[in-house]
């Protein structure tokens, strides 16, 4: 008797604190998952605004600016920064995408500066060389953005179902 009377309160206490440790575990882990949740969110958001061809306004002139990567000693530290964040808080393919899309980025601007004679007048066989670059720029542009809306989880099959059902709906 005297065994129950002491195993069924130690046996209480023990089940609580593993209780509270299983708590406090989950709980530390959960808010590491948020936190990390929300800085890669942001990333994606600095990734999105600035995947397009030239990442910032500078004082290029406007008919030839869409050719060019970063220009400016800023443009070009945002870009390591980006990089660098998407190394450490982007999942894979997202990080393999942004690679991706800026070394395509950076082979356009390449021919453009060395392979055009005048970048703002390109003769007809310069535009058929640089055709198939910018259409890999911008397949490497969509395809990042459609991994980051896929790891966002921003295509919702709600959405598309409500599309289908709302053209289903008879006028008037």
């Amino acid at each position: 008797m005297d065994v129950e009377k002491t195993l069924i309160p130690a046996l209480a206490i023990l089940a609580t604190t593993v209780m509270s440790i299983a708590t406090l575990w989950h709980q530390r882990r959960s808010s590491e998952q948020a936190r990390l949740w929300e800085r890669r969110t942001q990333l994606y958001v600095d990734l999105l605004a600035n995947q397009h061809p030239y990442l910032a306004e500078s004082d290029m002139d406007p008919a030839i600016r869409s050719y060019f990567g970063p220009q400016t000693c800023e443009e070009r530290e945002l870009l390591e920064s980006l990089s660098a964040r998407a190394d450490a808080f982007a999942t894979e393919p997202v990080a393999r995408l942004w690679r991706d899309a800026v070394f395509r980025v950076h082979v356009v601007s390449t021919f453009v500066t060395e392979g055009m004679g005048d970048p703002r007048s390109p003769t007809p066989e310069e535009r058929t060389e640089i055709a198939p670059l910018l259409e890999q720029r911008a397949a490497a542009s969509d395809a990042l953005r459609k991994q980051i809306r896929t790891d966002l989880k921003t295509y919702s099959r709600r959405r598309s179902l409500w599309g289908r059902r709302s053209r289903a709906l008879p006028d008037g």
